[in-house]
């Protein structure tokens, strides 16, 4: 399979996670397993407004102190090099994306975040990026970390990358999922020999060792 564009995630695939889900979810009076922005979308509109107020506050705290995953940079400009083009697709306010875009020397062919609805899983919110980059869907990858991720992948037709940490066991999740990495710069070896990192039952208990 020869791919043309790759669309990155950002909380906890280009950036380490530094958002405190835990403490949020708290402030919100919401079950640890529910998804946090369709939870807002479905409170009263008095309580809904504080909500937002809290989310974005949480964000933006998490915005200025988020780091750069090593190799991020040099991952998106060798994609380029090789003549591809990359998007962000991302569940955070603009403002948020804005200010990790401020911070770090990442840029992309296009950026879009939950200010531009549809949000993820929707097939449309990754099926935007291919037409405006007109780039068809089953040349797109989508690379992110959570399950969302995998299932917009799966809803708009794409192939997905689910990067698990080098320490961590596998979330049920990660069946899903076309290609599996341990690490961004796999990107790089993927894009060129996608068999490598296709998904298996033997892969999925390798990155269980």
């Amino acid at each position: 399979m020869s791919y043309e564009l790759i669309v990155f995630d950002m909380d906890g695939t280009l950036t380490f996670d530094a958002l405190d889900f835990d403490t949020l979810r708290k402030e919100l009076g919401l079950h640890v397993r529910h998804p946090i922005l369709e939870c807002i979308d479905n409170l009263e509109p008095n309580q809904r407004q504080q909500a937002w107020e809290t989310l974005h506050r949480h964000e933006a705290a998490a915005a200025e102190k988020c780091q750069l995953r090593p190799g991020a940079e040099q991952v998106l400009e060798k994609l380029r090099q090789r003549g591809l083009k990359t998007a962000l697709l991302s569940r955070n306010s603009q403002r948020s994306v804005e200010t990790v875009l401020r911070r770090y020397p990442i840029a992309f062919d296009h950026v879009a975040s939950r200010d531009q609805p549809p949000i993820k899983p929707a097939a449309e919110s990754l099926l935007r990026i291919c037409r405006d980059l007109q780039v068809r869907a089953e040349k797109t990858l989508m690379v992110g970390d959570y399950v969302f991720d995998l299932q917009v992948a799966e809803n708009a037709g794409t192939h997905s990358v689910l990067l698990i940490e080098p320490d961590s066991t596998p979330a049920e999740f990660a069946k899903h999922a076309t290609y599996l990495i341990r690490k961004l710069e796999d990107i790089e070896l993927l894009v060129a020999s996608p068999e490598e990192f296709l998904n298996t039952p033997t892969m999925i208990e390798a990155t269980k060792r």
